[in-house]
């Protein structure tokens, strides 16, 4: 399949504490993804394209689950039984890490 400059696809980019879905999935052309590179849209967000809405849309609720049991583990105090829990992936049923999210130590 081919895609000019004016097709639209999906983009999914990791979320922040705040982000709600529509913050971290969203439609875009190829030149849209030039105004969101230029206005702050990083690499280091991982921005990933999708040709099938579903998709995009597995794939961001899966970011934002991720996110969320990071952040709800580090919020918790982490227990002894977590005390040594890091980091939080989240793989895809062939075993592809599909997310993953540092778990923040509060204190620290």
């Amino acid at each position: 399949m081919r895609y000019g400059p004016d097709d639209s696809l999906w983009v999914v980019t990791d979320p922040t504490p705040s982000s709600t879905l529509g913050d971290i999935m969203f439609e875009a052309s190829l030149r849209d993804l030039i105004l969101q590179f230029k206005g702050g849209l990083s690499m280091d967000d991982h921005p990933t394209l999708f040709t099938d809405e579903r998709e995009a849309e597995i794939e961001a609720y899966g970011r934002m689950t991720a996110m969320r049991a990071s952040q709800a583990i580090a919020a918790s105090g982490a227990g002894a039984e977590l005390q040594d829990v890091t980091r939080v992936e989240l793989r895809g049923p062939d075993g592809d890490l599909l997310f993953e999210a540092d778990i923040p130590r509060l204190g620290h």
